[in-house]
């Protein structure tokens, strides 16, 4: 099984130790994708792309493998829906969620931030992984994104705002028993 794996600077790692640079293979292995996807794994994040770009990177990895016969699973972080000049990203994560579900490819949905998340029915909010709702008076009531999730659980943040190794750790754990049953079903 091959996970490809969408998103922003969050699935492309900056800042985290082992992201040697910008470039082409210059993701981290210590994300939380990475860590949950094992040694199989594609990573078409990119650092300040937005939806729409994540949403056709994500498709064109999968065009390329569709024919391998090799077993596949998405998962993708949305990013901001201010990166595409949108108040909401609906259409572009419908546009993929048909795309995946047409080409019968599990898929595990999460986000940056929660201001993507709005009361859509046609979005199948059951392939989402969305952390959990704060408890405190100063953290978000509601389910979070993983950058509000890792920021309001005062994780270590690098200088340009990314949560760093041990948030991605502890959310490949929240995120493991989700991920793993998707997998099953994929196999």
């Amino acid at each position: 099984m091959i996970t490809v794996a969408g998103g922003d600077s969050m699935i492309w790692g900056s800042e985290l130790k082992d992201s040697p640079h910008g470039g082409p293979d210059g993701y981290s292995r210590q994300t939380f994708a990475a860590l949950l996807s094992g040694k199989n794994y594609t990573c078409v994040s990119y650092p300040g792309i937005g939806n729409r770009e994540i949403a056709r990177r994500v498709m064109d990895a999968v065009e390329q493998l569709i024919f391998t016969n090799i077993p596949q699973l998405v998962l993708v972080c949305w990013t901001w829906p201010t990166r595409d000049n949108n108040t909401d990203s609906d259409n572009i994560i419908l546009e993929l969620q048909q795309y995946l579900n047409l080409h019968s490819i599990p898929y595990l949905f999460t986000c940056t931030d929660n201001c993507i998340i709005t009361n859509n029915p046609k979005i199948d909010w059951i392939n989402w992984y969305l952390f959990p709702a704060g408890k405190e008076a100063d953290e978000t009531k509601t389910p979070r994104g993983f950058y509000q999730w890792a920021v309001e659980n005062k994780y270590s943040i690098g200088t340009d705002g990314h949560p760093l190794e041990q948030a991605h750790r502890d959310a490949a754990e929240l995120i493991r028993e989700k991920f793993n049953e998707l997998v099953k079903k994929s196999i």
